[in-house]
């Protein structure tokens, strides 16, 4: 029914769309209006503005990115394709504009930050349509490398960069501009606490009347503190590097600024009284291919984009939904939309329609790279589909080697499907050099090393590229320290005691690293003794073997050394008895001590240490249950503590493996899943670390679910 009353009035030329639903009107594009797109060696441009403007924002916007690149440090290569749609007036920009109070913004371009791609849109007719597109890219590079940066210096230092120009081979930043300097001496100046402490949600960002002022003394302010004085510039740095550490803004002014709100106020109101500003001005070879690739855009590919655009904006956007069913209306075999609808699906849990839409987007569009990506994320959600995922993904990045999301969504079902191929390994490195700040990415290629024990490589990751992510660092570390134990098991097994040894000191380096020191020690204290235990039992075999061969003085040297080793347990009540009859041959008792073995067998250790290294822990104590009845009293109660050991481990392993489940259902944004894990944790749990992990976990769900 929606999509019989959009049909019918598209065909007067205008679709117009109304529904309680979405609680005001929707107006489509006209079928009839042009769009274009410009492909850039950086950017794709959409736009219904006419190619020269277009082209000439392209150019511009190219530009600066060429002299961002030369003469500064920043990392301008983005891992995810960047949109920039240019609107040819506000009419046409009104309906995408990001809302605040349920209202269109009075913005003239936003930014926006998708998890797979980059979205800017301007409004060509409010002003310099560069100047627009320059603020907003400003703001894309300040999210990629200073996500730290408050809400005053991130307006303010995209305004400092709108007056960016260039003649000839001249280049010049930071040029006053004459609206924020108007604004300003009209008005009364927002008191300088307050300006600092604004964020997105404030009214002095938000609200139309107070707006205005907002940008313009933040622009003001960058300016005076980046060209004005040599000493203040010096204590912006020091600010931003305190807030980067996640000091509070007001306490990061107070160290860095003394805390002297008044004394900068003057200094601002006298540098704005000047008559000239300084700028930046230098000279720069820029070459830049002005070729560029314009082609028209069909109606259906049109209404996906707007709709692409409006489902990456908070809050959430419904009427997204009519413009993917009209694109397929428009073009039933253009798989972009169906895909977005099989997403659709999923995000209302009807996995069966999410399939089906999938499979018939793939199947429209063979080549398209998000369409194959959407799908082969569906595939690697759906439990053990790691092959059909693996295959989707694989082609996805065949179709685009630059789509980094893609790389890392087949580097991560690598990794969950316990792959340990170069095929997997690689896919793992690619996501990784493409997004080197992305935890997640970072996580699987970790979890690639360790599985094939290239430990020194995982723990350089963990320490560089981890460090901004204490959660994901600390979980990091903890499957390092469990490769390491179960590492020293395997040599164990094979009676590489030396070696065991060593890679158990490795892990002790990482205790205090970990969230269950307590645990991690008791574990590797655990297997240090099952390598003490496997040594000095070596040593009492060889000591019968002597004994048998009629060599009693090197049996005693034997049974003395697996002494040195444990002087309690089984094998040392076993190695005292055997080293009494030795030395006392004629006495009576001596014989039915021999006769007497309480100990467990060199063949019952080895079946132990193997159902404990394949962690078969619920068999491993059923064995040990099994020896009970044979044992004296002094045996059970070496019994009774590895049990305890066990079951301690085995406690442990079930709250790891729980966490772990919910710190991925996290990570997918499952938050509902997390929940409902961690809820039935949590009960299970004692008080302390553990216990306050899960329910900081827990609260970081229900708050992202709100």
């Amino acid at each position: 029914m929606i999509l019989k009353r959009c049909l019918a009035t598209l065909a007067i030329g205008v679709a117009v769309y109304s529904s309680p639903i979405f609680g005001r009107e929707l107006s489509l594009p006209k079928p009839t209006q042009k769009w274009i797109e410009i492909r850039t060696p950086n950017f794709r441009f959409l736009s219904n503005a006419g190619r020269m403007t277009t082209r000439q924002v392209a150019v511009d916007l190219e530009e600066l990115r060429a002299v961002l690149a030369e003469f500064t440090a920043y990392d301008l290569q983005s891992p995810l394709p960047t949109f920039i749609f240019v609107f040819k007036g506000d009419r046409s920009f009104l309906p995408y504009k990001i809302l605040y109070e349920d209202r269109p913004a009075t913005v003239s371009g936003y930014f926006i930050g998708g998890d797979y791609a980059n979205y800017i849109a301007i409004n060509a007719d409010a002003q310099d349509a560069s100047a627009i597109v320059y603020h907003e890219y400003v703001h894309y590079v300040a999210n990629h490398n200073m996500w730290y940066l408050p809400m005053w210096f991130s307006e303010g230092l995209a305004q400092f960069y709108e007056s960016f120009e260039v003649v000839g081979d001249t280049v010049r930043i930071g040029l006053p501009i004459l609206r924020n300097l108007v604004v300003l001496r009209g008005a009364v100046p927002i008191p300088l606490d307050q300006l600092l402490a604004a964020d997105r949600r404030s009214a002095l960002y938000n609200e139309s009347d107070r707006k205005g002022l907002f940008y313009s003394q933040s622009w003001a302010l960058v300016h005076y503190l980046l060209l004005g004085d040599q000493e203040r510039r010096q204590q912006l740095g020091d600010y931003l590097e305190f807030v980067r550490n996640g000091v509070p803004g007001d306490e990061a002014f107070a160290t860095a600024f003394s805390g002297d709100y008044e004394s900068l106020t003057r200094e601002l109101r006298a540098y704005l009284r000047t008559l000239s500003f300084p700028s930046i001005e230098t000279k720069a070879d820029i070459d830049l291919n002005k070729e560029f690739e314009i082609r028209e855009m069909s109606y259906a590919e049109v209404l996906y984009r707007l709709g692409d655009l409006l489902a990456n904006q908070q809050p959430d956007r419904p009427e997204r939904r009519v413009y993917f069913e009209t694109a397929i209306e428009a073009d039933p075999d253009y798989g972009a939309p169906i895909s977005a609808m099989a997403v659709e699906a999923e995000n209302r849990a009807n996995w069966e329609a999410a399939l089906t839409l999938h499979e018939r987007a793939a199947k429209s569009s063979p080549n398209d790279a998000m369409v194959l990506f959407r799908w082969g994320e569906f595939m690697s959600r759906r439990g053990g589909q790691f092959d059909s995922a693996i295959s989707a993904l694989t082609r996805s990045v065949e179709v685009d080697p630059s789509f980094a999301p893609a790389w890392a969504t087949l580097a991560k079902v690598y990794a969950d499907a316990g792959e340990t191929s170069e095929v997997a390994v690689g896919a793992a490195r690619t996501a990784h050099s493409m997004m080197p700040s992305d935890t997640m990415a970072t996580r699987d290629l970790v979890r690639l090393y360790l599985r094939l024990d290239r430990r020194e490589e995982a723990v350089s990751l963990i320490e560089g590229s981890l460090r901004s992510d204490r959660r994901m660092q600390a979980e990091a570390w903890s499957r390092v320290i469990q490769q390491d134990l179960e590492r020293a098991q395997d040599l164990l097994r094979n009676d590489l005691y030396a070696e065991a040894t060593a890679r158990l000191d490795l892990a002790e380096t990482l205790v205090e690293t970990s969230l269950y020191p307590l645990v991690v020690q008791q574990n590797i204290d655990w297997i240090r003794r099952s390598i003490a235990e496997r040594r000095a039992v070596g040593h009492y075999n060889r000591a019968q073997e002597l004994l048998s061969q009629d060599d009693p003085e090197a049996a005693k040297e034997a049974l003395v050394q697996a002494l040195g080793i444990m002087d309690k347990g089984p094998v040392a009540f076993s190695s005292r008895q055997l080293l009494d009859l030795i030395e006392h041959p004629d006495q009576p008792t001596a014989t039915e001590v021999m006769t007497f073995n309480p100990s467990p067998t060199k063949s019952e250790i080895d079946h132990l240490n193997k159902l404990i290294a394949q962690k078969q822990f619920g068999e491993a104590l059923g064995f040990l249950e099994s020896m009970r009845d044979r044992l004296g009293i002094e045996q059970r109660k070496w019994l009774d503590e590895r049990i305890s050991e066990i079951k301690r481990t085995l406690d442990y392993n079930r709250y790891v493996d729980e966490y772990n489940r919910a710190v991925d259902f996290y990570n997918q944004r499952r938050f509902d899943d997390v929940i409902a894990v961690l809820e039935k944790l949590l009960p299970t749990l004692p008080e302390g670390r553990e216990s306050e992990s899960a329910r900081s976990l827990l609260n970081d769900a229900l708050k992202a679910l709100n």
